[in-house]
């Protein structure tokens, strides 16, 4: 009877492109939590610091300040002690500055950390930044889907002003060009 199998060892399939630690993974994960609350409280703090309708800022849990109960709306962070107070009759314009500020942090974060993830993984294939720039991207695509969740909130309470419109085209613009350059160059390879 033949002999049917190989005298040689069959060679084995190419390794994957990208070896990750299941130690790289795990600290991946915590960076990417630490940078989604950084870019929280980054959006938060701006807010504070460039929303003109902001009368009164408290650190702690401290009376509205001798204001009546009815003429201050407040809004506070999640990560501090820390509020913010603001007339309730101009709420609409409260959320509009709020938007239009988190919308000029957040775009261009999202762009830088598209662009370090499309440098990394596409161009450089840096194996040692590989999985560091997953958890950068996953904090960009956290804190934009944020401004997309403040931007569709806004349209349901207030329908007011254009400014929405424009911030809604540009976002779809970036998704829709960044989703079919991502697909173009992924086909390349």
């Amino acid at each position: 009877m033949p002999n049917i199998l190989p005298k040689q060892a069959v060679p084995s399939a190419d390794r994957p492109k990208h070896r990750i630690s299941a130690l790289g993974v795990i600290l991946t994960i915590i960076l990417a939590v630490v940078i989604i609350l950084l870019g929280e409280r980054i959006m938060f703090d701006l807010n504070r610091v460039a929303n003109p309708l902001i009368e009164s800022t408290v650190s702690q849990n401290i009376s509205k300040a001798g204001y009546p109960e009815t003429y201050l709306a407040s809004e506070s962070s999640s990560l501090s002690s820390t509020k913010i107070y603001y007339p309730r009759e101009k709420t609409g314009e409260y959320r509009l500055y709020k938007l239009l500020i988190h919308a000029a942090f957040v775009l261009p974060m999202f762009l830088l950390m598209f662009l370090l993830y499309y440098w990394v993984n596409l161009k450089k294939r840096n194996q040692n930044w590989y999985v560091v720039s997953w958890a950068y991207m996953a904090g960009a695509i956290w804190i934009i889907l944020h401004l997309i969740g403040e931007a569709a909130r806004y349209v349901v309470e207030a329908y007011k002003n254009a400014a929405i419109y424009i911030i809604l085209i540009f976002l779809a613009v970036i998704l829709t060009s960044l989703a079919v350059f991502m697909q173009k160059k992924k086909g390349e390879l």
